[in-house]
């Protein structure tokens, strides 16, 4: 007995080793596949494509390095390998959702204005205000700064959104900037001040009055606009950050669901630290939240929108709220609850500008800076 009792435990063992190396070879079977899946939707296209998609690290060309010395460190994390794959098909949704929206045609457009003389597609911007408007007039600003996560996107993302806008009697500056892994944050910060600079520089050639501007942005693009509007205030962070001067004064700010504690964010941190590269080593490690960086400015009249179903940024976008409060701005915030009949995703205003709840968000956020407007 002892015998056999010795030879069903080999035979056991034998059978447990087996399935221990089918169990790894699937493993690792679906590793190289997942590898191979992303390094395959991830190739990038150059950028005379028309069927390029605006991902960090998916855009080339045969004349400009759109990689920085910056991005290096993080272009082979695992975590932008990954989020490059989801960006990617973030794009066709988005495509989608543009492709059933009627945009207002009453808008003039001059489009591809590069506020950097040199050859990447990121260092350009749009300008839009309505049809009949004579250069003369002097019509209230807003300058529009994409979301995206930091890796994706460019102008086109907002430009439905930044139409409407201008619809409605603005003249309306669409910027794009460098994307991670091309770059890190603070890079991108450098090219959102080199915008503003241009901005400032070339209003007169437009319908602006440089005396109503309000900065806005969605998600990724509404950090990069609050901490745009600290940096034109602070020659000390301009310093820190390495941004040129911005030069203007802006009136108002809207946030629409900023994502704006990237250090000290929760479980979302492990995403958004990576995007600042090695940020540990960096002057900048102190400044990655907000709340680090609003005692340097006198930040103006601050309307920011969430909603219940908006479960990347809500939280963040009501902690945003409660630190500009805290630190004697005049903050509004619109967090809805229910529009439509249904909860609102993320920055729903910027991605649905026309129908029900985006118009009646727009509407507010407008309405808002319109006053500030009033009561100067």
């Amino acid at each position: 007995m002892p015998e056999v009792q010795e030879q069903v435990e080999v035979k056991a063992g034998k059978k447990g080793k087996k399935a221990g190396i089918i169990v790894l070879c699937c493993v690792l079977a679906l590793a190289i596949a997942s590898a191979l899946f992303i390094h395959f939707t991830t190739l990038p296209k150059q950028d005379t494509d028309e069927t390029l998609i605006p991902v960090g690290g998916m855009v080339v060309s045969d004349t400009y390095d759109y990689q920085f010395e910056s991005g290096k460190c993080i272009k082979h994390n695992a975590v932008v390998r990954i989020k490059q794959m989801v960006w990617r098909f973030c794009a066709g949704g988005d495509a989608a959702k543009h492709a059933v929206q009627t945009p207002p045609e009453n808008v003039v457009k001059f489009t591809e204005i590069p506020y950097v003389d040199d050859e990447n597609i990121y260092h350009r911007l749009d300008v839009y205000y309505p049809n009949g408007t004579k250069v003369t007039d002097q019509l209230p600003v807003i300058i529009d700064i994409h979301g995206g996560g930091w890796m994706y996107g460019d102008k086109n993302l907002n430009e439905y959104y930044c139409l409407e806008l201008a619809s409605r009697g603005f003249v309306v500056f669409n910027i794009s900037y460098r994307l991670v892994p091309d770059v890190t944050v603070n890079e991108q910060l450098q090219d959102c001040a080199l915008a503003l600079q241009w901005i400032s520089q070339h209003m007169a050639e437009y319908p602006c009055n440089p005396n109503n501007i309000m900065l806005t942005g969605d998600s990724a693009g509404g950090m990069l606009a609050a901490y745009s509007a600290v940096l034109l205030q602070s020659p000390e962070l301009r310093d820190t950050f390495e941004v040129v001067d911005g030069d203007m004064n802006v009136t108002a700010l809207l946030l629409t669901s900023p994502v704006a504690f990237m250090k000290d964010g929760g479980a979302f941190s492990v995403y958004t630290k990576v995007m600042w590269g090695d940020y540990k080593n960096k002057p900048t490690c102190n400044y990655m939240d907000l709340d680090a960086i609003i005692p340097f400015a006198q930040l103006p009249p601050t309307y920011l929108i969430t909603s219940d179903g908006d479960s990347l940024a809500h939280d963040q976008t009501v902690r945003a709220y409660e630190q500009l409060k805290e630190n004697g701005v005049e903050a509004t915030l619109a967090d809805y609850e229910m529009l439509g009949g249904k909860k609102q995703p993320h920055v729903f205003s910027v991605l649905n500008p026309f129908d029900e709840a985006g118009n009646t968000a727009i509407t507010s956020a407008v309405g808002f800076y319109k006053n500030v407007i009033d009561e100067q």
